[in-house]
């Protein structure tokens, strides 16, 4: 049960509505737990176990914690409570990959190490952050530690579990005291649910088509659609993943909770280290707080603050997934992030602030086209796929090779790029605000297209294999 599927309206609708004639908080926080199991139980009950366990291990470490006078104690409760999770998570993600790269080291027989099928548990790479965020945050002093009742709640949530955002249970624990389903709540909700939905389904879903046949057939075709393809798929991964951060964010809202935003138009960023301040937020804050900052950040130094930069973002890039493809994209912005630290102390940067508009454009343009082409390995299925297409691009190679451009890709094209333009004149109604009068018919309107030309199958969220 995802977020397109009927069924999920259908169980949403029915969450809100029970929770409307609800008045004592106790019973609105148990209908949000039982909701929670439902929802994940749906894919797999055997993955709740999982899931159940590293909650209770989570809150017993966080307990811990607290209660330890002395400072080795609690640091060792903290280490014990990431281990176990982040343990939890190299095993079932990481442990087959890590025995094909031992294999290919020594040059092992695949019988001499063998993988195991592992089902890996939805969204345990999301959920692993928030529990060791909550950790972290107790043993800092940011928070006391929670009762196991509104803890569970705080890491089965429904709205989030599967692919973010990345909460902070210092920000959503203390709202299960004051939870009200309000005619406020219910209209943002409804605003940011339907918007997400426009995005993934009439978007996203939509351009997948395009983007699905070039990767699978890459050799075939020229430069100019090499260079359409992968600008293709940047927008369809942020209409994928930002749509459905917003409808989770809008689910939340329709059962009373805050949760902290995920994106910001992105592609309007002027450098690299902007990018990531608006791409993905909760992570890149949670990276901020949870390694940058404790590895000496900026504090040690340029050199230091290089290498930091380096280390986050490999480790950012693995995160995403169990491959080289992503440890390579994830190399390649932290090379941009240092290369960029390096501009901001350069006298260069000093004489191009002396054209701002110019320099502003040209920075968007040259910031879109870097993030874009390091996709590449974000979607290739290996490295060679992911070069083969980088030569493409630069190489010029259209003798013998077919060009290929759907209608509906080159006007999803030039509909970005005129809304972002629109962004950039700081023009209002582009982000459709909750107070303007023109905002409900708009939203009726993407409604109408989704439903109307709502496709036969539904592509998975680009962030649920994650």
């Amino acid at each position: 049960m995802v977020f397109t599927q009927v069924e999920f309206v259908v169980f949403v609708l029915g969450v809100v509505s029970l929770m409307c004639f609800l008045k004592s908080i106790v019973l609105k926080k148990i209908t949000i737990l039982l909701s929670s199991l439902y929802f994940y139980a749906y894919f797999d009950y055997r993955l709740l176990i999982v899931l159940v366990l590293s909650v209770f291990c989570t809150h017993i470490s966080g307990s811990l914690i607290n209660r330890s006078k002395q400072p080795v104690y609690k640091k060792i409760s903290l280490i014990a409570g990431v281990g176990l999770n982040l343990g939890a998570l190299l095993y079932f993600k990481y442990y087959n990959f890590f025995i094909h790269q031992i294999n290919d080291l020594f040059l092992l027989d695949e019988s001499s190490l063998n993988t195991i099928k592992i089902v890996v548990p939805l969204g345990i790479s999301f959920y692993t952050f928030r529990f060791i965020s909550y950790l972290v945050d107790v043993y800092r002093g940011d928070m006391s530690p929670c009762r196991l009742f509104d803890f569970t709640i705080y890491g089965l949530f429904f709205p989030v579990i599967i692919s973010g955002p990345i909460s902070r249970a210092v920000h959503f624990i203390p709202q299960l005291e004051r939870i009200s389903i309000s005619k406020n709540n219910l209209y943002l909700g409804y605003r940011l649910f339907v918007i997400g939905l426009f995005l993934k389904v009439f978007v996203a879903d939509r351009i997948a088509y395009y983007v699905n046949y070039f990767y699978a057939n890459y050799e075939i075709f020229d430069t100019a659609t090499t260079w359409l393809a992968v600008i293709v798929y940047s927008i369809q991964i942020y209409c994928d993943f930002a749509g459905y951060s917003s409808m989770a964010i809008g689910v939340a809202y329709l059962i009373g909770i805050r949760i902290e935003d995920n994106f910001n138009f992105p592609y309007l960023a002027n450098n690299i280290q902007e990018f990531w301040k608006r791409w993905h937020m909760t992570l890149s804050e949670w990276i901020k707080d949870y390694l940058y900052i404790p590895l000496g950040g900026s504090r040690k130094g340029g050199r230091r603050k290089c290498i930091n930069l380096l280390i986050v973002m490999t480790l950012c890039g693995f995160w995403h997934g169990s491959s080289w493809t992503f440890v390579l994209w994830g190399m390649l912005h932290g090379a941009m992030l240092i290369a960029n630290y390096g501009w901001q102390l350069s006298n260069c940067r000093t004489f191009c602030t002396t054209l701002p508009r110019l320099f502003s454009l040209i920075s968007q343009v040259v910031t879109f086209v870097s993030v874009t082409i390091c996709w590449i390995f974000f979607r290739s299925t290996d490295l060679h796929q992911s070069f083969e297409i980088i030569k493409k691009l630069f190489l010029f190679r259209n003798d013998g090779y077919l060009f290929w451009a759907q209608p509906f890709v080159l006007f999803v094209v030039v509909a970005t790029l005129f809304f972002h333009l629109l962004s950039n004149m700081k023009v209002k109604f582009i982000s459709l605000p909750v107070d303007n009068k023109v905002t409900p018919t708009i939203l009726f309107c993407l409604l109408w297209l989704v439903v109307v030309f709502f496709p036969k199958e539904l592509e998975p969220f680009v962030y649920l294999q994650f």
